[in-house]
Parts: structure tokens; sequence; C-alpha cells
């Protein structure tokens, strides 16, 4: 006879909104020990029991860490081996007495991906949770995707739970920086369960995987120039139609010509939006970011600060009525400045770049670093050259513009 006791579930604060979420892409991120697999784990189980004849889906990037540590943590932590549930090992398939059916597995190779597309007549899906996340390709979400058709409830979900990675991560740049998914993100003491020696082993965690794993944060490994750009740098927000936007740039024509709008306003500098481009004349691209200001309703640039090699291209843009003028200060010098403005020493964040400046954002988080020495870094380093155009034109408008 199957045990018949049902385990309870008692959300954490955290995880109501999310519980009560029903965007199609949910993302459960932040440090470790946070809740975010249990959560993702009951929404599942509650939803299957809910809706009769509902179609689901766990997966782990490997078949075998799904048997090894999730199967087992959702038969004794989340179904409590009622008797509502059946499991049937050799089809890998929880089967419900309400028709449901729970099918679990890995996408790590194509017969692991043929078993889980074998759910139902028709492979439709109604609700499917994808643990450990960063592990997956971006192909196998869309693959997902693809199939979330099910009708047995008016809503359908996909899951992601996952500790951070690096900002270069296909999540990071399409759920979180793209905003695909409604983002949900817990810290280890959101979790009122964690012994208190798990709080003080994770505080023991130094660089990149402490930034991960305790402050749970999407930060690159070591070596990246302005390592403390992430999520909280990010925002939708557009600048305030009643204050001048100014222009930030780096000259090149092979290598990219970037060209970024900025706005500071009280103690923010907004970067707005931005043009990046190869083998495109000076003229296109100073009419490009004209028209594309004037064109939002931020009026013509009050102002255009680069790069002091850039004669003719300062030249357009006094042509079209754009005063410019280049910095003098260091690259070392601007840099520590930029920093600041990222995050200061009280963790306030000045710097707050929109979402849709994707090369910006790239170059911030991933591209631009200094040279792997192996050594602890100088004060008077230099980063690398190459993922720099971005970064080099905020740079050079901060090192003149709020070098104060």
């Amino acid at each position: 006879m199957p045990n018949t006791n049902i385990a309870t579930f008692r959300p954490l604060d955290w995880q109501v909104a999310a519980w009560r979420d029903k965007s199609l892409l949910l993302l459960l991120t932040g440090s470790a020990g946070g809740g975010k697999s249990r959560l993702a784990a009951e929404k599942v189980h509650g939803y299957l029991l809910h809706y009769p004849g509902a179609a689901g889906l766990v997966v782990r990037k490997t078949l075998t860490s799904m048997v090894n540590s999730t199967l087992l943590f959702l038969e004794r932590q989340v179904m409590g081996q009622g008797a509502t549930v059946r499991h049937h090992r050799t089809a890998r398939r929880f089967e419900y007495s309400n028709g449901s059916v729970l099918v679990y597995g890995g996408m790590a190779d194509e017969a692991q991906r043929e078993h889980i597309r074998s759910i139902g007549p028709d492979g439709a899906l109604d609700i499917v949770w994808m643990e450990e996340a960063t592990r997956f390709v971006e192909a196998d979400l869309d693959e997902i995707l693809a199939r979330m058709r099910g009708k047995a409830a008016d809503w359908r979900q996909v899951i992601l739970s996952t500790n951070p990675a690096g900002p270069g991560h296909w999540i990071y740049k399409r759920l979180i920086v793209g905003g695909s998914a409604s983002l949900h993100v817990s810290g280890v003491g959101d979790n009122r369960y964690n012994p208190a020696d798990y709080l003080a082993t994770l505080g023991l965690l130094t660089g990149t995987l402490g930034a991960r794993l305790s402050a749970g944060k999407w930060v690159s490994s070591e070596g990246v120039v302005y390592a403390d750009f992430d999520q909280d740098n990010l925002t939708d927000d557009e600048p305030d139609p009643n204050q001048p936007v100014e222009l930030a740039y780096d000259d090149g024509y092979v290598d990219p010509r970037a060209i970024l709008v900025v706005q500071r306003s009280g103690t923010r500098l907004l970067v707005a939006d931005e043009i990046y481009h190869s083998k495109h004349l000076e003229e296109v691209c100073v009419g490009e970011i004209v028209d594309l200001c004037k064109a939002r309703g931020w009026g013509l640039p009050a102002l255009a600060v680069g790069s002091p090699e850039a004669v003719a291209l300062r030249e357009h843009f006094r042509k079209a009525g754009v005063a410019a003028r280049s910095p003098a200060l260091g690259i070392v010098e601007g840099i520590k400045l930029v920093r600041r403005l990222v995050c200061d020493g009280q963790g306030v964040r000045t710097l707050q770049v929109n979402r849709r400046c994707v090369n910006l954002i790239a170059e911030m988080t991933d591209g631009y670093q200094y040279p792997a020495t192996g050594a602890s870094r100088r004060d008077d380093e230099k980063p690398l050259g190459g993922n720099d155009h971005a970064v080099d034109a905020l740079r050079y408008w901060v090192s003149l513009r709020m070098r104060r």
C-alpha cells in the first residue's frame, strides 16, 4: 500500500509572489540556499494536482543528475508519496489520479531528448521546470517553448531555477537583460529553514564563487574591469524629456564606432541608447544618432564627448549643431571614475543603462578585461583592447563631465 501522507508546503515570504506568477517564462535565481528549487518543484506539483489531465516535465541537462538529485527531492520532500501520485520508474514518469502526468529526464543527447518528446499523443506541455538552468544551451529552451501548447489550464509556464553564472550567459542576456522572463531573486537569508552554519559557510566563499553563490550576482570570472556591474545597473527608464541629452563616442571604422546617448539627472547617470557600427562613414553615424534623439523626443543633443583622435567625427558633430569636446584624463583614472558610478563603497549605483544598449552591457559585463597575469592587479594596469568601444565612449564622457 502506498504511503498516504501528503507533504505540506509552507512558502517563504519571497515565494508567494513567484507562486502566483503566471508568466510564460519564470526565472528563479539568486544565491545558493534561497529556496528556488523548492518553489519550482512545489509549483509544478501543485499545477498538476489542480488541473486534471495536465502534462508536466522536469529536466536537468543530464539524466544522471536528474536521477541522483532532483528525482529524490521530488519524491521525498514534495510529493510525500501520496496516494494521488504513482511513480512508474521504467517509463520515467509520475502519473496522477486526476490524469495529469509528470515526465522527467535530461537533454544531453538525442536519446534523452527523444524520451521527453514522448509526453502525450501530441507532445504538448503545460508546465516545465528546468533545474540548474545555466547548464542548458539556448536551443534547449527554444525546443521546450515550441511545445508549450497544453490546454489543461488557461496559462502555461516554463520555470528556470539556477544560481548565477557569468553575464555573458544566454540566460542573463536573453531573460534578464532582454526582459523575456519574469524575474524573482532570492538570497540565502530569505530562507528561514537554513541552518546558521550554512550561512556562515557561504560567507567564507570569495572571488567569483562567493559573488555568485553567496551574493547571488551574475558576475564574470576574475579579470573583468567593471566586476561590480550587474542587473541592478539595468533599467527600462527613458530620459527626462525636460532635460537635455548628450552623446559619448569612441571612433572607429573597421573596429566599431560606438555612440551613446547619456543624460545626467540629479544623482543618476542614464545611458539611454546606443549605435554601434563598423564600416560606416562619420556623417552617416552622426546623422543616425541625431535623428534617433529627435525621433524619440529628446531633442538635439547638447554636447558630444569622445576620443581625442576623432578630429573628423568632431567636425561632423559640429556641422550637425552639436558641440564636441574631448577629455584629457588618462585610461586608468577614467576607469576609476566609472567604477564609482557603477557602485560606490556604500552600494549606491549612479550608473543606469537601458537594456537596449546591448553592446555596452556586453562589454561592461564580460568583454572588457584585464590581462590574465595571475598576479595581484596593479592600480596602474591597463585593460586589454578589443572589446572596449562602448566602454571607452562612456569613460570619455565621464572623465570630462563627472570628474568632480
